[in-house]
C-alpha cells in the first residue's frame, strides 16, 4: 500500500506540472489500459477490477475532458467502445514517461535485479 501511495503522490504532483490538471491518478490506469483501437466499457472495468458503473463514471469526466471519446465497436456494432483521443495520446505517453522516470528512481535505490524480482513477485499475486 504504501508503494501505491507513493506512486499516486508522484502522479499527483507530476500530472498538472506537465499541463494536465485534470486528471487524477486514478484516471491514469483508465488511460493506459485503453488499446489503440479502442477498448469496451466492461474490459476497462474487469482489467481494472472495478464496477463497470465506476468505470463509466471515469470514462464520463475523460470524455467531458476531451481525453476519450466513445466510438462504434468494431466487433459489435450494438456496442460503443471508449478511443483516446490526441489529448489522451499525450496524457497517456506522458502518465507512461512519468512511470519510468519512477522506475528509473526505484531502480537506483535497489537495483535493476531487484526491481524486476519485486515486479515479478507483485505479478504473481495479482493475477
Amino acid at each position: 500500500m504504501r508503494l501505491h501511495a507513493a506512486l499516486v503522490e508522484e502522479l499527483h504532483g507530476a500530472l498538472p506540472e506537465a499541463g494536465f490538471t485534470d486528471i487524477r491518478p486514478t484516471h491514469c490506469q483508465v488511460l493506459r489500459g485503453i488499446d489503440p483501437g479502442g477498448s469496451r466499457l466492461t474490459d476497462l472495468a474487469s482489467a481494472a477490477r472495478m464496477t463497470k458503473q465506476s468505470m463509466s463514471a471515469l470514462v464520463d469526466h475523460l470524455e467531458a475532458a476531451g481525453y476519450v471519446e466513445r466510438i462504434q465497436d468494431r466487433a459489435d456494432a450494438r456496442v460503443k467502445a471508449i478511443r483516446l483521443t490526441a489529448r489522451g495520446r499525450q496524457a497517456a505517453e506522458k502518465i507512461a514517461e512519468i512511470g519510468a522516470r519512477i522506475e528509473s528512481e526505484w531502480a537506483g535505490k535497489i537495483g535493476h535485479r531487484r526491481l524486476e524480482q519485486l515486479r515479478a513477485a507483485l505479478a504473481e499475486i495479482t493475477t
